[in-house]
């Protein structure tokens, strides 16, 4: 029984593993290849092409830090710090006079979506310590 409960856990860490590698790498695809997109979520007073590269980059970091087993809680804790500094950004649109996900439904099912990878990124973090 206690054999099956590590397996199952070790597939779980895996899964967990994989969801950020895939989150953090196709994020960085999507900011290098379309970086203009991207641009209405930066705030104003920051340059979005060089913070849209430096987010890209550190993305594509993560990423495959995340499929080490040797880096995996730092990258894991990583991804939880970068999916909480993107938090507000959601948050943002709640008030902006111009939001990027609208109506509201869509910027809250952006906040929950952020706060379950959060969830995944500390998790990952704890089980990988």
């Amino acid at each position: 029984m206690a054999e099956l409960r590590s397996t199952r856990r070790k597939a779980a860490d895996w899964a967990l593993s994989g969801l950020v590698a895939f989150v953090m790498i196709g994020g960085a695809v999507a900011h290098f290849a379309a970086t203009q997109a991207f641009a209405p979520l930066v705030p104003p007073f920051l340059p979005a092409r060089p913070v849209i590269l430096a987010a890209g980059l550190l993305q594509l970091g993560i990423g495959i830090a995340v499929l080490w087993p040797r880096t995996r809680a730092l990258a894991a804790l990583a991804f939880a710090a970068l999916c909480t500094a993107y938090l507000p950004l959601h948050l943002w649109d709640y008030v902006r006079p111009d939001p990027v996900f609208a109506p509201p439904v869509a910027a809250t099912a952006r906040v929950v979506v952020q706060l379950l990878l959060i969830s995944a990124g500390v998790t990952l973090w704890r089980r990988s310590r």
